[in-house]
């Protein structure tokens, strides 16, 4: 507390420090003019304010395009911005300087801030591409892969563990596909049409249908609100009060899922066969392991099992216009009502739901109706499809849709700017849905590199986009940034450590391999697993020999650099080689640093690398990130336990007090007129103003406790709106 005092008064009483404490200031933070002359200027020519409105271009870039088709499409997003401004009689904000830039698209592209090594490279003078270049490289780095697949878990709900469905190979499903560019119409028709054993490598898009489980209305419901923007939940009781559909349309669309089943339906297989006998001896097995058999089998028996029959019933108490309860519907496409697929009706189907599927339809035969429903979704002549991810992605970068909300999109939704919303729209269809390049453009244009909007957008449909809007970093954009200030190597990703073989009980390497060695087993050796399990042996397992030889020869190595600096130190003392004694000190901080973290496992690693969500309680869930159990649920508002967790968890407790951390490093190696800088580079990404230095100097030589004053300078930065705000 005597720290927080003494920062408040050393802050309102100087007024060159422009940071305001806390991340529930009100104010966005203040621009500065840096004391370095060193900063390169982007030409005119290439971000001008495009005043000559020239006439709109047809452009249909090809499927790798080069950076002079990004680049057109760049300037006609500007175009088309521009337009709207001046029939306004707005402008466009001014052009961002380079450390602002900076900042905001690292943050953007790839969920962090940039290192000091990235600040000083691309701040120093350059050819005029250089903003260019530094978008290629972000957009092609892991960390693109981490950025993007935060918003892919919100969108749709992903979690490493839901009930008893081990949520892995749905998360590496998606990582997979953002690293292999893969099209984002084509990843979603592998959701919609996945099937079969959940646990199976390569076969993790079946997670989609498993996350709503036994629901099929509410996976439908949820797949037309991410993919095609429409509400449609009020329709599964009762014909929709605000919008166009009715109850039975509803179940229409249900219907394209019908006879689909959320558990694998066993094959005649030496699997099989032993669960059946295991099944046939549940009486004989012990009671005490049977819980344990049940938790290892379970994961085995997940999948999706059926094609679509296109058959779905009413449902009981059916409210609707057209139909009774228990009617058998055909599957018809929303907005066009088109079958796709031509199902019977079966000749005597029961007059109630029966079984465990409420949908069961005993008689209906499989059509491949999923088949048909996903081609239709992501087809480019669908009106939703690409405007939907359009908008999104456009939000992503500037912090306001063209269409809000994003996910209530109706007949007579108009854009806020139309022209460019067609536009947008068009160019995800022409760059076959590569939603990389598509965020390339969007980076690229002189719209989106000007200051940021820094009053409140009162009414969202009347924003013209005179520049992005300020906004504040979510719960992963913070929690990945102060992670680049505690270890190095930030972007990288982290194979099976998220949930693991642990789900599979005491096996060795991969999920994905545990799986197979199962399915293997007698029911003699399943049991034997589930007892080990109980015994405590299957825990012990999950360590394997190689690895406890492998953490053991990791640290012995770990002990003999150890030693030698420690031998190498006392000699440096005993010469007084102060200069040797600096490195050896750098290079022990370095090596525990790489240590620690090896020792802590998951805790220090991205957002996108640990358990998904964050457990109540971590930071990442005390700054706003979802719950993952609806579409959409992170938040960025700020709260009083967010300044305790910053005043005491990861400023105070591992970066601040922690001379092995990426920033106390950096501090170290600088001289004392240096520190300054290496503080404000690490956090900020900019040189203090003239001003700064002048106040932080007589700070420090004033200071009796000249060991407390970078810390609490870090403290204060790390608090400040400048560091919690994207600008």
């Amino acid at each position: 507390m005597r720290r927080f005092q003494r920062c408040l008064a050393q802050l309102f009483t100087v007024g060159a420090f422009t940071v305001l404490v806390g991340p529930l200031g009100a104010s966005e933070p203040t621009q500065h003019e840096p004391n370095r002359d060193n900063y390169e200027r982007v030409s005119a020519k290439s971000l001008s304010p495009l005043k000559n409105l020239a006439p709109l271009k047809n452009l249909a870039p090809s499927k790798n395009p080069a950076r002079s088709e990004i680049l057109e499409i760049s300037e006609q997003i500007d175009s088309l911005v521009l337009r709207q401004l001046t029939a306004k009689g707005e402008e466009l904000n001014k052009l961002a300087k380079d450390e602002v830039f900076l900042r905001r698209v690292y943050l953007d592209a790839i969920g962090r801030i940039p290192t000091v090594d990235e600040t000083t490279d691309f701040l120093a003078p350059k050819h005029n591409n250089k903003r260019a270049e530094l978008i290629d490289s972000l957009l092609d780095s892991y960390g693109y892969v981490s950025r993007q697949f935060n918003f892919y878990a919100d969108l749709l709900r992903i979690k490493s563990r839901a009930g008893r469905v081990a949520g892995q190979p749905y998360i590496d499903f998606i990582k997979d596909s953002l690293a292999a560019s893969k099209p984002y119409d084509t990843m979603v028709r592998e959701l919609l049409t996945s099937e079969g054993p959940m646990m199976q490598s390569g076969n993790g898009a079946v997670g989609y249908y498993l996350r709503d489980g036994g629901m099929p209305e509410d996976n439908m419901s949820n797949t037309i609100r991410v993919f095609l923007g429409t509400r449609l939940e009020c329709a599964q009781c009762h014909d929709h009060p605000f919008d166009k559909w009715t109850q039975r349309q509803y179940f229409e669309m249900v219907a394209f899922t019908g006879g689909m089943d959320f558990r694998l339906r066993q094959p005649d297989s030496q699997y099989a066969d032993g669960l059946r006998a295991l099944r046939r001896r549940r009486g004989k097995i012990d009671p005490q392991v049977a819980p344990a058999l049940r938790r290892i089998i379970a994961p085995m028996t997940f999948g999706i099992t059926g094609t679509g029959t296109g058959l779905a019933r009413l449902p009981e108490g059916f409210m609707g216009s057209d139909g009774d309860e228990f009617d058998i519907v055909k599957c018809k496409t929303m907005f066009d009502e088109l079958p796709l697929v031509e199902p019977e009706i079966p000749s005597s189907p029961l007059s109630k739901r029966v079984g465990k599927n409420p949908q069961a339809i005993r008689g209906a035969r499989e059509l491949n109706s999923r088949e048909k429903y996903a081609e239709w979704l992501v087809a480019a002549d669908n009106p939703r499809f690409a405007k939907v991810i359009a908008n999104r992605l456009w939000k992503q970068a500037f912090g306001i849709g063209l269409i809000e909300p994003v996910d209530v999109i109706e007949d007579g939704t108009v854009a806020s700017n139309p022209a460019l919303m067609d536009f947008l729209t068009q160019t995800m269809i022409d760059l076959d849905f590569d939603t990389k390049q598509f965020l390339r453009a969007i980076y690229n244009s002189s719209t989106y590199q000007r200051m940021a909007t820094k009053t409140d957008v009162v009414d969202r449909a009347e924003y013209n986009f005179n520049g992005p809007v300020v906004r504040r970093m979510s719960a992963e954009q913070i929690w990945d940034s102060l992670l680049t200030m505690t270890v190095e190597d930030v972007d990288q990703r982290q194979e099976g450590r998220v949930a693991g073989v642990r789900y599979l009980m005491g096996g060795e390497g991969s999920i994905y391999d545990r799986y197979e060695q199962l399915r293997q087993m007698r029911p003699d050796e399943l049991l034997e697993v589930a007892a080990n399990f109980r015994n405590g042996k299957g825990r012990k397992a999950m360590m394997s020999a190689s690895m406890m030889a492998d953490r053991e020869e990791y640290q012995e190595k770990v002990n003999a650099v150890r030693r030698r600096i420690a031998r190498e130190t006392r000699r440096a003392k005993i010469v007084g080689d102060k200069t040797k004694l600096q490195q050896l000190k750098l290079e022990r901080s370095t090596l525990m640093a790489k240590f620690r973290r090896q020792r802590k496992g998951n805790s220090l690693y991205r957002a996108s690398e640990i358990e998904s969500p964050a457990r109540p309680g971590h930071f990442l869930r005390e700054f706003g990130q979802s719950d993952r159990e609806s579409i959409d649920n992170s938040n960025s508002d700020p709260a009083v336990t967010q300044v305790l967790s910053l005043m005491n968890g990861l400023i105070e407790g591992q970066i601040c007090n922690n001379p092995n951390t990426v920033l106390m490093r950096n501090v170290l190696k600088a001289d004392v007129g240096e520190k300054l800088d290496a503080v404000y580079l690490t956090m900020l990404n900019r040189y203090p103003t003239s001003s700064e230095t002048k106040v932080w100097l007589k700070a420090y030589r004033t200071s009796k406790n000249k060991t407390e004053v970078v810390p609490d300078l870090i403290w204060v930065l790390a608090n400040s709106n400048e560091f919690i705000f994207v600008k």
